[in-house]
């Protein structure tokens, strides 16, 4: 006779095997139908519930993730070492901030101070911190989604209006004529391009339309923004032959013309997505990881060359570009204040959209836009109307039809071309401020990527680790009404430390210089 509890035991073993291959291929919905199946099979073991949390974690489906991963703990509390970093990102994403702070502390106990630098939980517990305090201090906006009209149960994102306000484009993912899903990528349908007009009699979109066969193709085809006038669509498009470009479909005041690989320098051999171009029509900005930036997705601009080509790419620099990743950029009409979206600079959890102006030549520090704007999720993509009265965002809100919806935010309260209007008494209290400097030798030279270790100065805790950059720069946001201890370490073993006093800071201040020489 066959041992049931054997067969049993195997059968659950293959479809563990079988849901892992699915998931390493991103292939979410059918990992969980299989883990759902070893659950059923073995309702009582951790690592499937460990494993169905992580899926559900992919697939944003947060509180059923917090439920497995709960569950998992239950269970066994070291059913694997990813454990408390899981479920401090589920927290995260839920706004459970405390409790994601202390999984977070967890998982940095529990592994190697390389492997918890590695994964960078320290920004991890300060983008919760950071958050705790924007929600404390939330932006005078109103949000409403633009429903099923534009929206679908599917990711829809980087809206993009024209400047008379009457088209707006988008992606969308939902499944389109010929159905197809994009096995060789995360399974879901592939992308398309679809438009609004506005109807002046109901003030409001008319139902979204897709673009015809012109500019969408039976694979990738990804908005990247509409020139002001409406008479340029850019477009992404990769394939197994490039790693992305952008391309350009031109209006001839009846249709729209094949989209058309972008002439000049803007395109390499690496990833560029993005766009948005000034009104006048001369000077693009957009994204490239080509490798000239500081790493990952940096924001360039090139000036018009010629009528349909464009000149030398200048990154924007490290005031803007981060060794994180900035993802979206959009240019005001103003020509002088742009809007970036990055995980590089202190965000509330994944990306935040930042504003930053030209003055005099220089771009000023990057500011967040602020709680509800941006949130513990990612906010990557928007556009502004030209009367700055409403932004058109992409986000993943609460009251959410799909897995990103397309909102409208009236921003006529606050002006978030010049302030977020964040009551400066509250700031006083629970507001950080940036803490930067140069670390430089005796005879002032720079010293690259030397350690630098923040304690609190009164309870001793270790608050950061992290390294000067190649020009010996540090960046670091501390909270204010304390005092806090820097050690340094350099690569010869020398060492220096030095106090930084945050308890009499200015409620407007949010930055300090420190520099120190060893």
């Amino acid at each position: 006779m066959t041992d049931y509890s054997a067969q049993n035991k195997a059968k659950v073993a293959l479809k563990m095997t079988q849901a892992r291959q699915e998931f390493l291929k991103n292939n979410f919905w059918g990992a969980l139908d299989l883990y759902r199946q070893a659950d059923k099979a073995n309702p009582g073991s951790a690592t499937i519930a460990y494993r169905i949390g992580e899926v559900q974690y992919n697939l944003k489906h947060y509180k059923i993730a917090r439920e497995y991963f709960e569950k998992a703990k239950q269970l066994d509390r070291n059913v694997d070492e990813e454990l408390p970093l899981m479920l401090g990102y589920t927290y995260h994403r839920l706004a459970e901030l405390d409790l994601a702070v202390e999984a977070y502390r967890d998982y940095r106990l529990s592994v190697t101070d390389e492997k918890a630098e590695r994964v960078n939980v320290k920004d991890f517990i300060d983008q919760c911190l950071y958050a705790k305090e924007m929600m404390q201090a939330p932006v005078d906006v109103e949000i409403n989604n633009l429903t099923l009209d534009v929206n679908s149960r599917f990711d829809d994102y980087a809206p993009s209006i024209t400047a008379d306000g009457k088209m707006m484009v988008f992606t969308s993912r939902r499944p389109s004529t010929s159905n197809v899903v994009d096995e060789a990528g995360d399974f879901k349908y592939f992308e398309d391009i679809y438009f609004c007009e506005w109807d002046e009699e109901e003030s409001t979109w008319f139902s979204a339309e897709r673009f015809d066969a012109n500019v969408n193709s039976e694979t990738h085809d990804a908005v990247l923004s509409i020139a002001p006038d409406g008479k340029q669509l850019f477009v992404y498009k990769n394939n197994t032959r490039m790693a992305g470009d952008i391309f350009q479909s031109d209006f001839n005041g009846a249709s729209w013309s094949i989209p058309q690989k972008l002439k000049g320098r803007i395109n390499t051999s690496y990833f560029e997505s993005s766009v948005s171009i000034t009104a006048d029509g001369n000077t693009m900005y957009f994204i490239s990881e080509r490798p000239t930036g500081m790493r990952h997705g940096d924001i360039y601009r090139s000036q018009r060359s010629g009528t349909d080509s464009w000149g030398k790419p200048e990154n924007l620099g490290d005031v803007i570009n981060t060794y994180g990743d900035e993802k979206f950029v959009f240019i005001h009409p103003n020509g002088n204040t742009l809007f970036f979206a990055s995980d590089g600079h202190l965000t509330m959890g994944s990306y935040d959209i930042f504003r930053s102006e030209l003055k005099d030549g220089k771009w000023t520090t990057p500011v967040n836009l602020g709680y509800p704007i941006n949130t513990v999720n990612e906010e990557s993509t928007f556009s502004m109307t030209a009367d700055n009265k409403k932004l058109l965002i992409s986000a993943e809100y609460e009251d959410g039809i799909g897995e990103r919806d397309i909102y409208e935010i009236d921003v006529s309260n606050a002006d978030i071309l010049h302030s977020l209007n964040i009551d400066s008494e509250l700031l006083s209290t629970h507001s950080n401020v940036s803490v930067f400097g140069t670390i430089l030798t005796n005879d002032d030279k720079p010293l690259p990527f030397e350690e630098v270790r923040v304690l609190d100065g009164k309870t001793r805790e270790h608050v950061f680790t992290g390294r000067t950059d190649k020009d010996g720069y540090y960046e670091i946001s501390l909270q204010k009404g304390r005092t806090y201890d820097f050690f340094l370490r350099a690569k010869n073993g020398e060492t220096g430390q030095f106090k930084v006093n945050l308890k009499n800071v200015e409620p407007t201040e949010n930055s300090l210089q420190q520099d120190y020489q060893m």
